[in-house]
């Protein structure tokens, strides 16, 4: 599979396996492109972003893609046959990798939330299908445009913006998720928990398979940044 990335949205073929990094907090140096190039003959890493196209069944990121997670991108996605894996990564406190582990789960097909602590950095990984519409709609990504004012910096000869945003409308939505999942708003992660945990919990004929499953705490509503959790929840399928 190859996602084209634009701004107004991807297209990809579904016959193999590919991944979408961007870092979003500060750019790759040099020597970090220089080692993110060193996984793959054909990766071309930018100072922002990086991508991984596998056509044969088999083949992967040497070392997994959890170490570029923790060491160098933010957000990442990668769709193989249908399937897809979000991540989104930051350094958090213990008492908020702790509330983050609420979430930690995995229901319907195996679909659910994977916490992954490393030291003070945190990897939530988002096991999930998405609607295709969705994807491919121009018009369902225009809640994205913003005019906000870019602060930047120079830094290894690359602007080093203070609220970039990638171009990649997926990434775009995770970062946008990120930024909430950092001030500690999870209701991006129990959407996650509504569509592919909620229900085995409530079916009496799977509650012996499944009781270890637990609710996690449902957030709090509010108005801001509900546009950036509806458009996710919009986007979840069920296999």
């Amino acid at each position: 599979m190859k996602i084209i990335s634009i701004r107004n949205g991807f297209a990809s073929d579904h016959s193999s396996t590919s991944y979408e990094f961007a870092a979003v907090d500060k750019p790759l140096g040099k020597e970090a492109r220089r080692a993110v190039a060193g996984l793959s003959s054909r990766a071309r890493p930018t100072p922002r972003t990086v991508s991984f196209v596998y056509n044969v069944d088999g083949y992967d990121i040497p070392g997994g893609w959890e170490a570029l997670m923790r060491d160098y991108y933010d957000v990442m996605y990668s769709e193989s046959y249908d399937w897809w894996l979000l991540a989104i990564a930051f350094n958090a406190s213990p008492e908020r990798q702790a509330e983050l582990q609420q979430y930690d789960f995995r229901g319907k097909e195996d679909l659910g939330i994977d916490i992954a602590c490393y030291g003070e950095r945190v990897v939530v990984a988002i096991h999930c299908r998405l609607k295709g519409d969705y994807l491919g709609s121009d018009d369902d990504w225009d809640f994205m445009e913003d005019d906000d004012a870019e602060t930047a910096d120079e830094v290894d000869g690359e602007t080093d913006r203070t609220d970039y945003e990638p171009n990649d409308p997926l990434l775009a939505l995770l970062t946008r998720i990120r930024h909430q999942l950092m001030e500690g708003d999870y209701r991006a992660l129990y959407a996650v928990w509504e569509e592919y945990g909620q229900a085995l919990v409530e079916d009496v004929d799977a509650a012996d398979e499944d009781e270890w499953l637990t609710a996690p705490p449902e957030p709090a509503r509010s108005k801001a940044g509900a546009a950036v959790v509806d458009k996710f929840r919009e986007m979840l399928d069920l296999p």
